[in-house]
Parts: C-alpha cells; structure tokens; sequence
C-alpha cells in the first residue's frame, strides 16, 4: 500500500497504521488531478471538548497542512480516487494515551455533490475488508460492523490491524454527517490492543449538525 504526503507527515505506528486505512490505490486508479484546495472556515470544527467521551481528555487539535481533501474520505475511502469536493481540513485530536480522534470536512459545490460523495464511501465500506487483508508490512481490516445510531447517523466500527505477522488489534468508530453542501467525518481511533469499548455519538454528531447549519448551511 502507499502513503501520500499527508500520511507520510504523520508520526508513530499508531498513526501510520491509522491511515494506511485509507491508503490502499487500486492498479488502474488514473492518477489524482491536482487541484488547490479551497480554505474550509476553521470554526466549523469541534472543540476537544465536543470530541466523543473517551474517559480521558482530548488535547487542542493539530491541523494537517498535507491534506489532500480532493482525493481523500472517511476511513476506506479508495484513496486517490477524486471525489468533487472544492474544500476540505483535516484536524487530528488526540489525548496524552490511547486516543486519536480525526475530524475531517469536505465541502461541495452543491448539496447533491455532498450526498453523492456520502454514497460513494458507503458503497467502500462494502469492499473494505477484501481490500484491505492482512499482508506483510501492511495494515487490514477485518470487520465493519454498524454499532449503534446517533441523531440518525450510523456509528460504525472498523477492526483493523497493523500488518499480518502481528496479533495486535485497532477499534475505529466513524460516523459522517452529511447536512447541505458538507460533510463532516469523526474517525476515533483506539489504538489501545484489548477489548472495543462502547462510544456515544450522541452529542458529538449533534454539535456537528450544530456546526455545518451555521458555516455551511
């Protein structure tokens, strides 16, 4: 699997392994169009505080300079494939252990180029597992499970791992909240290798609707 810039830039197992999940590039993907990204307004983003409960506290978010919002979504995307969006930031939060939780906007022209984008990424998570398998020097996926609702968004959990000769296992919770011209996708991830925990969604994805009604109506 490759990496793109934006990963590369990123430190430690944990978060290579984070976001090798949306690294993997199909052999006859045609190469990303690159384009300059419009700035999304940095005041639609959560505040540590409004990241899910987690039992610890979420530091102020580090945002990626490297993202790629044309060419990247929500945790098995098919990277590299474009996707329409004409802004995007991504901000990665996270707490002194255990916890990375990644918040991501795209924005579109219009509200049909949003919707189409979130039905592209659902149709991903049906193949998730089967392009992802565990392989040497490589990260895998091995269940994508809907887990709970909240606010009428699917919570999903994605067990992954970092490479096949190792028994150490990832739990991710997704949710993406589509509302008007943007969509809006928390990823946290536990990198802790135990048992999944349970993780309410509630009020986070209502502070996300919160956030898109006033920025991106």
């Amino acid at each position: 699997m490759r990496l793109s810039a934006a990963r590369a830039a990123l430190s430690g197992a944990a978060i290579a392994c984070a976001m090798l999940l949306t690294a993997a590039v199909p052999a006859n993907a045609a190469p990303a169009t690159q384009v300059t990204m419009a700035d999304v307004n940095r005041e639609v983003l959560l505040s540590p505080a409004d990241q899910p409960p987690v039992g610890q506290a979420f530091q102020q978010p580090w945002i990626n300079p490297y993202f790629e919002g044309d060419v990247t979504g929500p945790t098995c995307w098919q990277y590299g494939r474009p996707n329409g969006a004409s802004a995007g930031i991504s901000a990665r939060y996270s707490t002194p252990k255990s916890f990375h939780s990644y918040n991501n906007v795209w924005v579109f022209p219009t509200a049909d180029a949003a919707a189409a984008f979130e039905r592209t990424w659902r149709n991903y998570l049906t193949t998730c597992v089967e392009r992802n398998r565990p392989d040497e020097n490589a990260s895998f996926v091995l269940h994508v499970t809907k887990v709970a609702e909240a606010g009428g968004v699917d919570v999903m959990r994605i067990t992954s791992g970092v490479n096949g000769y190792t028994a150490i296992t990832q739990y991710w919770w997704v949710a993406v909240v589509r509302q008007g011209t943007a969509v809006y996708a928390v990823q946290l991830l536990d990198y802790r290798n135990g048992q999944p925990q349970a993780m309410p969604f509630d009020d986070t994805v209502a502070k996300i609707k919160e956030k898109l009604a006033t920025y991106y109506p």
